[in-house]
């Protein structure tokens, strides 16, 4: 690896951690918690529809809000009643519940990151230890090499 790309490469690291300090005091002052995030995919994926709407006789009526447990209400996306007569039901829609359990499965390493199985495919392995990524290193440094060779071999002297 040259100075240069090393010099770059901590560049990056450097900026990369300070990002994620940065990312992380934020989320401390707003009391933003991994369990606090978790919690809240947690009452979208499990929550029941039923515990905030009845339907009787053909007709569904939303549950008055001291009815409605905290859970459930953190749920809810909208709730629009129908323009037109009286009697016809609301529109209750709640928010994605696919999306917070890929989310809560993913966190809990219950599915792949896709990501991850792409690094993954760089590392070492037993039929091959050296692993993709630092044969590609390897090359590149042995192809700049060879060009500053050619190089410093035409300049006059």
């Amino acid at each position: 690896m040259t100075i240069r790309s090393r010099w770059q490469e901590r560049r990056r690291r450097k900026a990369a951690q300070a990002t994620l300090e940065e990312s992380t005091a934020r989320a401390a002052r707003l009391g933003i918690t991994p369990e606090r995030v978790l919690e809240e995919y947690r009452r979208i994926a499990f929550a029941n529809l039923s515990h905030i709407v009845d339907w009787n006789e053909g007709k569904m009526t939303v549950k008055a809000a001291s009815e409605l447990d905290e859970e459930d209400v953190a749920a809810i996306a909208e709730i629009v009643q129908s323009a037109g007569a009286e009697g016809r039901p609301y529109r209750v829609k709640l928010y994605d519940k696919r999306a917070a359990l890929d989310a809560i499965a993913r966190y809990l390493g219950l599915v792949p990151l896709a990501g991850l199985v792409a690094s993954r495919e760089d590392e070492p392995t037993k039929h091959d230890p050296q692993g993709a990524r630092q044969r590609l290193i390897d090359e590149l440094d042995r192809l700049a090499a060879e060009e500053a060779a050619r190089s410093s071999d035409q300049r006059p002297e």
